[in-house]
């Protein structure tokens, strides 16, 4: 255990965060620009360092042991602050090795990744993208430690923390079954809420913009089936009398090839705003700035 900080050769946390990141001996090293017997060293070093195991080889690479886990979120915060400090970063080379890990619920999975994966394969091939389900629960927590780069969500933290950047706007519509009769002259009202619907559970016990506005407008949905994400819903609704309420994206792709009905919502409601979301420890980092321009460019 390290007790003062003179005992302790900075250069090594460097090696440290990059196998953090890359999970991988190979990228590390590509990453750092050292061999990976330089590599391995450094990381022999710190262990005996330090007095404890931080990685264990596994068919999947460099997996960290739960002490490394606890370790990574002050380490990673200190040495972007010591980054931002000394000045200006060289800017990043897409056509390096790099892992962006995001966080998108199954909408932006299934609407935005197509497009982005295309792009990158263009401009950046060796850039590497990890998605993780949406965790509105830790959102914060995982953006500040550097376990996420970015996310891509309608949700609002409330931290002084966290930048927001309006990415799209996304309409909502209803979708039912062909010859449903809720949809016969029009959808209205009435029918809406006379009719039963599968609804997709608030997270972290924030209502969705929708049900927001429901609730203000005094429109009651009654609820057949609660899912946690959207991708479920045209399937369900294509072999049952329930009506769903999904992104307009999402219902232009699933209605030709359920033979689905499509109507705008019986009701005023603004288009839903989707945001990129970063910590602002993120914010002048050079790899990050880039993944956002390419963003902001391919989706806005």
């Amino acid at each position: 255990m390290i007790t003062n900080l003179r005992q302790l050769d900075l250069n090594l946390l460097l090696v440290f965060d990059a196998l953090m990141q890359e999970g991988n001996l190979t990228r590390a090293a590509q990453r750092l620009h050292l061999s990976q017997s330089t590599v391995s060293n450094a990381l022999a070093r710190l262990r005996q360092q330090l007095g404890e195991e931080l990685f264990q080889r596994t068919a999947r690479g460099m997996t960290p042991t739960a002490r490394a886990l606890a370790l990574y979120p002050p380490v990673r915060q200190a040495l972007q602050l010591l980054q931002a400090g000394l000045g200006p970063a060289e800017p990043f080379d897409a056509r390096t090795p790099h892992v962006f890990s995001l966080s998108l619920n199954d909408y932006a999975q299934a609407a935005l990744l197509p497009m982005l994966q295309a792009h990158l394969a263009r401009v950046a091939p060796l850039v590497e993208l990890v998605a993780h389900s949406d965790d509105a629960d830790n959102l914060l927590p995982r953006l500040e430690s550097g376990a996420l780069d970015l996310a891509i969500d309608y949700l609002h933290v409330d931290s002084p923390d966290l930048h927001y950047a309006p990415l799209r706007e996304e309409a909502l519509v209803v979708i039912g079954r062909q010859d449903h009769p809720a949809f016969v002259g029009g959808l209205s009202l009435r029918d809406y809420q006379q009719s039963r619907h599968v609804i997709v559970t608030p997270r972290a016990g924030r209502g969705s913009p929708l049900e927001i506005v429901l609730g203000s407008a005094k429109v009651r949905r009654q609820a057949a089936l609660h899912l946690p994400n959207y991708l479920p819903i045209p399937a369900i609704v294509a072999h049952t009398d329930l009506l769903g309420t999904i992104p307009a994206r999402l219902a232009d792709a699933f209605a030709p090839l359920l033979a689905l009905q499509v109507a705008p919502l019986p009701f005023d409601m603004p288009a839903v705003q989707i945001s990129l979301i970063w910590h602002r420890q993120q914010h002048h980092d050079p790899a990050h700035t880039w993944l956002r321009e390419q963003l902001h460019g391919l989706l806005a």
